[in-house]
């Protein structure tokens, strides 16, 4: 039966399995899993790692003849084999299956998929893996999830937050996990350890284009158009995508959108912005921006921003 990523580390305390498959649509948590098998292989004496890249036109009976090969290093060797697209084809899937039928015990298969679909899932090829090893299905974390997920990363990291301070980084990076978790170290490097405020998640961004694009936003809801021009120069001076600025721009304009309707309809304002998730030192500008602008003047920007698109 699969497992979820985060069984994995108790999974492995128990002792190392012959195969490993460790799959699913988030790069970070691949990579994590894959770092923790591998780090457990070694401490096992597996010294020797033989990386493979499945892409178009990989030759399958390679894995059989790695695995054969006699070593004059190790005794005991990893291959390390990464299927980003988690399609292996007709040829891979009898390797795989052939493998997990029969797996060689001085040699542990080590798997990683970046892409994850049903039909991968209910393969045969995955089914012979999880019954003869370990399978780790790795899920998506979920809009709701991500501010948990960030929480906790920041306290590994030895950092107590502030509920806005995890809420702006939820909301900027937008289910990247990647980035989050660069965002995180950085934050770890800056501050050491203690607490950590929302004007100290805003310092450590301010010099990211990324947040830049989100800076924009800001002023524009505030209605400073001289500096907003500023930044908008400074975007287009640093090159910075246009798909990052006109995201940014269309996801606060759905949000402030909301929130007129919102008021519309006699909903309590405290009540709105906690469904929305518009944190504190947001709800002033989206305050200010609900009282100059109607719902015409959003809709000419939507229809601006798909023409930009």
């Amino acid at each position: 039966m699969p497992l979820r990523h985060e069984q994995l580390a108790a999974a492995l305390e128990r002792g190392l399995a012959p195969l490993y498959l460790l799959a699913g649509p988030e790069p970070l948590l691949v990579q994590e899993c894959r770092d923790r098998v591998l780090a457990a292989a070694r401490s096992a004496g597996y010294t020797e790692r033989e990386t493979m890249q499945v892409d178009k036109g990989f030759d399958w009976g390679s894995l059989a003849e790695s695995a054969g090969a006699p070593s004059l290093f190790a005794q005991s060797k990893i291959i390390d084999l990464r299927m980003p697209g988690g399609k292996p084809g007709r040829d891979g899937s009898a390797a795989l299956i052939e493998w997990a039928s029969a797996p060689d015990p001085d040699t542990l298969l080590v798997v990683s998929c970046e892409t994850w679909d049903g039909s991968s899932r209910k393969s045969k090829w995955a089914g012979a893996m999880d019954r003869a090893g370990v399978r780790v299905d790795i899920w998506p974390v979920k809009p709701q999830e991500l501010p948990g997920w960030i929480r906790h990363r920041l306290r590994a990291a030895g950092l107590d937050p502030e509920p806005e301070a995890v809420m702006i980084l939820a909301e900027r990076l937008e289910g990247n996990l990647l980035a989050a978790q660069q965002e995180i170290e950085k934050l770890a490097l800056l501050k050491g350890s203690g607490r950590l405020s929302s004007a100290d998640v805003l310092q450590s961004v301010a010099d990211s284009s990324r947040f830049d694009a989100f800076l924009l936003v800001e002023r524009v809801l505030a209605g400073d158009l001289a500096t907003g021009l500023r930044v908008a120069s400074g975007l287009r001076r640093t090159e910075v995508p246009i798909q990052l600025v006109t995201g940014a721009l269309v996801r606060e304009l759905r949000v402030l959108d909301s929130y007129l309707a919102a008021r519309r309809s006699g909903e309590n304002e405290a009540a709105t912005f906690r469904r929305l998730n518009v944190w504190r030192s947001r709800q002033a500008p989206m305050r200010s921006a609900g009282a100059r602008l109607r719902s015409g003047n959003l809709a000419d920007a939507f229809k601006s921003l798909a023409l930009i698109d």
